[in-house]
């Protein structure tokens, strides 16, 4: 059903293929069913196919099954004591970062669903776009189209997504930020029949993010913690989702940096208006977290949050690799240093969601070394740039998806 309630409802199958609800809202489930019997015992592979097919998801193992294949890690998501704590390790796909496990499925169920050659639209902070156009490249019946902030991600990003030379790929760099790109997404989506969308505007995405958190509590064996860092709400979202199916879940924590919207409106009730302030995690850099909208409850109740600024999380990745040898990207370093504030009795999982090697230039600053770059990218910076720069402005938008 649509969050805004003038929309028919779809089944699984529908909502992957419609994007935006026709009254503008966001798909949700109608109801959030319990995990069954014995799903502590999962592997990645069964917890993420079970929570898809249980959301509707049909055949949807022997997606799963490949999607997983193309993680370098043999765990796929592994969870890491790193001193007292645990890094949920989500970057071992092949954009490495944590969009990969939703974006892959993703991309294997639109490609096996539509009826015709489509168009997939969606905006990024840095890591969405690399991970869609991954996971749709190659893919005849999938055309992708991907929006990013000009300047406002990092070199790695950039590249990963400006030099894919495969024809059904667009990139274009659009003059503004995040929100602006979200808006032009959003609009376009509206006024245009047949775009399919790849951002968690997607409910495939959230349910297939569900799935590793499901994953991660039968790995932990009982009640624990999370800190998640978050800008678009989505990630926390399919916690939260784990969470009310049964996980055993107890403090969620929403890390934010600079960019600190979502931290307001836990602890004061209200999000502001603030500018996007570029930072050293872009992929955090929102105001308008789209996500939101589809949870209904107080988020004071369900959460608490912290932000870091920019000098915190350079002191906190210098401070992990001196302590314990353990190298964490800005995201995550933010989700550590917000998570400190907030050690209970539980065991505390922070969530990984980026290999440190895709914001080298903030890793080096606060270790004054590059961190180590992972095999298949050493020659990214010598390929070919292929990228359109945009307006904010529809029309724009309109001679790239025509």
């Amino acid at each position: 059903m649509s969050t805004r309630g003038e929309a028919p409802p779809l089944d699984f199958r529908g909502v992957m293929l419609t994007g935006l609800a026709p009254d503008g809202g966001l798909y949700v489930p109608e109801t959030i069913p319990p995990l069954p019997n014995g799903w502590e015992d999962w592997s990645y592979r069964q917890a993420v196919t079970a929570v898809l097919s249980t959301f509707g998801a049909e055949e949807v193992g022997p997606i799963v099954i490949r999607a997983a294949a193309r993680f370098s890690a043999e765990e796929v998501a592994p969870v890491v004591p790193v001193g007292d704590r645990f890094v949920f390790e989500l970057f071992w796909g092949p954009t490495l970062s944590f969009k990969d496990h939703a974006l892959q499925i993703l991309g294997g169920l639109l490609d096996r669903d539509v009826e015709r050659p489509s168009t997939i639209l969606g905006a990024t902070s840095g890591d969405t776009g690399s991970a869609a156009i991954e996971a749709c490249r190659g893919r005849p019946q999938l055309r992708v189209v991907v929006l990013y902030p000009e300047g406002l991600v990092s070199e790695f990003q950039r590249l990963q997504m400006t030099t894919v030379e495969d024809e059904n790929v667009t990139v274009a760099a659009v003059k503004g930020n995040f929100d602006d790109c979200q808006a032009l997404v959003k609009g376009a989506l509206r006024r245009h029949e047949g775009l399919l969308a790849f951002n968690s505007i997607n409910w495939a995405r959230v349910a297939a993010q569900t799935g590793y958190y499901v994953f991660l509590a039968g790995q932990m064996r009982g009640p624990f913690d999370v800190v998640v860092p978050t800008g678009n709400f989505g990630n926390i979202l399919s916690c939260w989702v784990a969470k009310q199916m049964g996980a055993p879940i107890e403090a969620m924590t929403i890390a934010n940096n600079a960019n600190r919207g979502l931290s307001n409106l836990v602890n004061v009730g209200s999000m502001g208006d603030e500018e996007v302030i570029p930072t050293l995690a872009p992929a955090m850099d929102v105001t308008v977290p789209s996500n939101l909208e589809r949870f209904t409850g107080n988020p004071a109740d369900a959460f608490v949050a912290g932000y870091a600024e920019d000098d915190e999380i350079l002191e906190t990745i210098a401070a992990v690799d001196r302590e314990h040898g353990y190298v964490l990207d800005p995201h995550t370093a933010a989700a550590w240093h917000v998570g400190a504030a907030f050690r209970g009795d539980l065991p505390q999982v922070v969530v990984g969601t980026a290999h440190p090697a895709k914001f080298a230039d903030a890793v080096h600053r606060a270790l004054g070394r590059p961190p180590e770059t992972p095999p298949g990218f050493e020659d990214l910076s010598d390929r070919l740039e292929r990228v359109t720069l945009i307006d904010a402005d529809p029309s724009a938008l309109d001679t790239l998806i025509r």
